[in-house]
């Protein structure tokens, strides 16, 4: 099984485009890019990170951005709120295609909107449609905070059958919502298409860290692409730590 990185594990203290280079430097072949900022989104830039991905090596799995700029905005009432939030989603979109992702990781409206099953449903409709114009997968992310928390909503959207809709599942916000990886991994299934890994609520991994419920889970749904390692930047003291931490985890999965 591979073991991708994502360029999150080290914000904010380094730029995109430098994280990039240290995981490459790895020897890691698969990355999750993260884009933290409305500027890294725009054409000129991923354009050249794209330039880099190349010279480096690196594939690119999964695109992820700072979720709060936009998601919230497409599933509010107010239209002018709801152009906003899609103007920026393509950019994001954008960005994906140039850089050869295969998925949008993405959060949706938040757990406190209490919005109706039906918008949920129609919102995520939408922007996985808007996702598939563009040749990417839309992967929603299991996220404590947000609609997509418990495995009882991924079930229900399962039985919507939204076009082009996926998931990404996260070890840490599965363990957030008091929930196992079992729990979601069982129910994602087939549309299992990104693993977000991190020790505990978001810490590197180890030589010690049990990875064998999460390589359990996935086997039975017949999980074969890439488990990325995210962890909190504020969690990693240094890029060696990152990369021993990589290493780790990497001896351990593809064991099983």
């Amino acid at each position: 099984m591979q073991v991708a990185i994502s360029s999150a594990c080290l914000y904010p203290q380094l730029l995109t485009e430098t994280a990039l280079v240290n995981i490459a430097a790895f020897g890691c072949k698969s990355v999750e890019i993260f884009l933290q900022t409305r500027r890294e989104y725009r054409y000129p830039y991923v354009s050249r990170l794209a330039r880099l991905c190349r010279n480096l090596g690196l594939s690119v799995h999964s695109l992820h951005a700072a979720s709060a700029q936009y998601e919230p905005m497409v599933f509010y009432k107010y239209r002018r709120q709801n152009l906003d939030g899609y103007e920026i989603l393509q950019e994001i979109h954008q960005g994906a295609a140039v850089l050869g992702a295969k998925c949008h990781v993405f959060h949706g409206p938040l757990k406190a909107e209490n919005i109706a099953f039906s918008r949920l449903t129609e919102g995520l409709f939408q922007v996985a449609e808007a996702a598939g114009s563009w040749g990417i997968k839309l992967a929603l992310e299991n996220v404590s905070w947000c609609a997509g928390w418990s495995p009882a909503v991924f079930r229900q959207l399962n039985t919507q059958n939204i076009p082009n809709l996926y998931y990404t599942f996260d070890s840490k916000q599965a363990m957030r919502s008091g929930f196992g990886p079992k729990d979601f991994i069982s129910v994602m299934g087939k549309r299992l298409l990104n693993v977000h890994f991190s020790r505990d609520n978001g810490y590197l991994p180890g030589e010690d860290t049990d990875c064998s419920g999460l390589a359990s889970a996935l086997a039975e749904v017949q999980y074969t692409g890439p488990v990325v390692l995210e962890v909190y930047g504020s969690q990693v003291a240094s890029v060696s730590s990152l990369h021993r931490s990589w290493r780790a985890v990497k001896a351990k999965l593809q064991k099983k």
